[in-house]
């Protein structure tokens, strides 16, 4: 038993190392960056501000009962969140492939999903001013917040950006295997921003529509930010959607965990790492 829970304890801390370590070389590779320093908050400002021109050329001042501001700044929130899982998560195999790192990261003996997680946290991190300009801005601009149940909000957005983590995992496996990641993350990016109700309530929707948005985690999980954040919604009155955002998370972590196995022993038997 003893060997055993060193064993554990060594994985534990080498899979710590590489999660850490990717991390700190995103933030190197970003902070050298100046583009990318302008480029990540005022980018998410300009998207709230073009809704938000787009709801006052159609003279709409609320959805569902939120002040539009207040709807469109956890949109944004959504929007960046999503942004890290495809390009953080859902590519990190992929920029490592392009770093030439791709056989060092699978070949090691720490988890290529550490190094997958890496890139997903790395990228919520740099993402963090952007939320903060956009929440400022859209308080200037006539957003009102309930902060009453802050427990709840904390576990809203926690789930948020764990259902993020879910499909990215599901997505980055997936990613290699097509072998054409920036074609597949672009095709899914504005059905997802529609579907996950991001910008345009999801009571809108047709039914059929309506169903298939029921399979994403992440307009489960935004819902619950909206009724708490912007309601004042205890935990009780989010539960529901808290589960269902639970339940299709499940649901593409088992695929992500059955997507990278493959991907694992399909590059240990051909050995055509170069070729992915």
């Amino acid at each position: 038993m003893q060997p055993v829970l060193l064993a554990n304890r060594h994985g534990l801390a080498l899979n710590w190392g590489v999660f850490h370590g990717t991390i700190r070389a995103m933030m190197l590779r970003w902070a050298s960056n100046t583009i990318q320093l302008v480029r990540g908050p005022i980018y998410p400002l300009l998207a709230l501000i073009t809704y938000r021109i787009i709801y006052d050329i159609s003279g709409q001042t609320t959805i569902d009962q939120s002040h539009v501001m207040g709807f469109l700044v956890t949109g944004i929130l959504a929007t960046q969140a999503w942004q890290a899982t495809v390009w953080g998560a859902g590519s990190a195999l992929q920029n490592e492939m392009w770093s030439g790192t791709i056989g060092s990261v699978l070949m090691a003996p720490g988890s290529s999903t550490a190094v997958i997680l890496g890139h997903t946290f790395g990228n919520f991190l740099m993402s963090a001013p952007s939320l903060l300009i956009a929440f400022i801005a859209g308080q200037l601009f006539g957003a009102t917040y309930d902060f009453s149940h802050p427990l709840a909000i904390v576990v809203a957005l926690a789930t948020v950006y764990l259902s993020c983590v879910c499909v990215g995992l599901c997505f980055s496996g997936l990613f290699i295997l097509s072998r054409n990641a920036n074609a597949f993350a672009n095709f899914l990016q504005e059905p997802i921003h529609l579907l996950g109700g991001f910008f345009i309530s999801r009571t809108l929707f047709p039914d059929w529509i309506q169903r298939i948005s029921d399979i994403i985690p992440l307009a489960h999980a935004v819902e619950a930010l909206r009724k708490t954040v912007l309601e004042g919604a205890p935990l009780s009155g989010i539960s529901r959607d808290l589960l269902a955002a639970a339940i299709t998370s499940s649901i593409f972590a088992v695929i992500g965990a059955w997507s990278l196995a493959r991907l694992d022993r399909a590059v240990r038997r051909t050995g055509t790492l170069d070729l992915l």
